[in-house]
């Protein structure tokens, strides 16, 4: 299993009600994290708008299938999963509302995402020396536009931006919905900077064990307030 994957299914391990057996994720991707759930007895049904990631959680045995949220129609789950997707999801209100809706009574709704518009100079200017470490270890692929602008440090945060704000919901805003559809909601912040270098080792290096460094760094910066969390964590339940 990827670290990626480990990562988030760490999170949604904790997270999901006592008991649960019929789970939902929307933004399933190629399927690693339903597949690894799949092995501790949970029934999922996966989404995805993507033809060539369906067809490939398919190949790992997951019950995929093509659909776009909030079209779906699935039936009562125990937990609905949004895996890095809801911040793509238009409208924001009715892609919550109808996950409420799709949830048994007890039920939780579980997100991974990221609050993009938090990301400051400071933090920033650090994962540009953590490019340029890994470069300079020859653990980078040559050729990522995104990470070679960054390195350049010229108008790092106004580039980031540019490279967030198109369609994407902020993470404030995520949260606000999910309160006021849910009411109570628990929010964490996490690590999640590592993710944009999952698909940048070189492929004769130890890319878990890269990426487990770095998410172990970011996590204890965090901690410290050294650095702004870039990951967000967010888990609601149905009460009625």
């Amino acid at each position: 299993m990827k670290f990626e994957t480990q990562f988030t299914r760490d999170f949604i391990k904790r997270s999901l009600p006592a008991g649960a057996r019929r789970v939902l994720e929307i933004g399933c991707g190629s399927g690693e994290l339903a597949a690894s759930l799949l092995q501790d007895g949970v029934s999922l049904i996966a989404i995805d708008n993507d033809a060539d990631f369906i067809a490939a959680a398919r190949g790992l045995g997951v019950d995929a299938r093509i659909a776009a949220w909030p079209d779906f129609e699935g039936g009562l789950f125990d937990a609905v999963l949004f895996t890095r997707s809801l911040h793509h999801m238009h409208p924001l209100d009715k892609a919550v509302q109808r996950a409420a809706d799709t949830l048994v009574i007890g039920g939780r709704l579980i997100v991974e995402d990221f609050a993009y518009e938090t990301a400051d100079e400071k933090t920033l200017q650090w994962f540009a020396n953590v490019i340029d470490q890994l470069d300079g270890a020859d653990l980078l692929v040559k050729g990522d536009d995104f990470l070679s602008t960054l390195r350049s440090r010229n108008e790092t945060l106004k580039i980031w931006r540019e490279n967030h704000e198109s369609g994407l919901h902020t993470a404030a805003n995520v949260f606000a919905e999910i309160r006021r559809v849910f009411g109570e909601t628990r929010c964490e912040e996490a690590a999640y900077y590592f993710r944009y270098l999952s698909r940048a080792i070189v492929p004769n290096a130890d890319r878990d064990k890269v990426l487990q460094d770095l998410a172990k760094q970011e996590t204890e910066l965090i901690a410290r307030g050294t650095i702004l969390a870039l990951g967000r964590r967010f888990v609601a339940e149905r009460w009625k």
